[in-house]
């Protein structure tokens, strides 16, 4: 179950094969789900849960339901928001000029956004979108 994040669609055509479909991005910070079929699911990074002494009896499947129920109830905080959408609008740069959505791209225009000290909104905008992407594309 995906929860704390957001679905972004683009064409299939769009999303390479990769080796490995599920991603940590932005310093180790949000996890990305690349599905073949187009759709992308961000969400922030999934705590790691503690492997203490108590816990070595339990079955790997409960551990992962709990660490799934806490990362659930743990509120989003602002930066965490505005880094996800930030993630995002990079993912909707690259599909509005029809570029490969590769994890590397996608960082490209999120770090390019950040050094030019857009917004998130700002990153929708049609001018904008070309200027970020400029980086990308051949």
């Amino acid at each position: 179950k995906l929860e704390n994040g957001v679905v972004v669609s683009v064409p299939p055509s769009l999303i390479p094969r990769m080796k490995n479909h599920f991603l940590s991005l932005i310093d180790d910070t949000i996890d990305v789900l690349w599905g073949t079929n187009g759709n992308i699911w961000i969400q922030r990074k999934l705590g790691l849960g503690s492997s203490g002494n108590n816990e070595t009896n339990k079955d790997l499947a409960e551990l992962q339901e709990n660490l799934r129920a806490k990362h659930a109830s743990e509120p989003v905080t602002i930066e965490q928001r505005q880094s996800l959408c930030r993630l995002r609008n990079a993912i909707e740069c690259l599909r509005s000029v029809h570029v490969m959505v590769t994890p590397e791209n996608v960082e490209k225009v999120y770090r390019k956004s950040v050094e030019d000290g857009m917004t998130p909104f700002q990153m929708l905008a049609s001018g904008q979108i070309i200027q970020l992407t400029s980086c990308v594309r051949k």
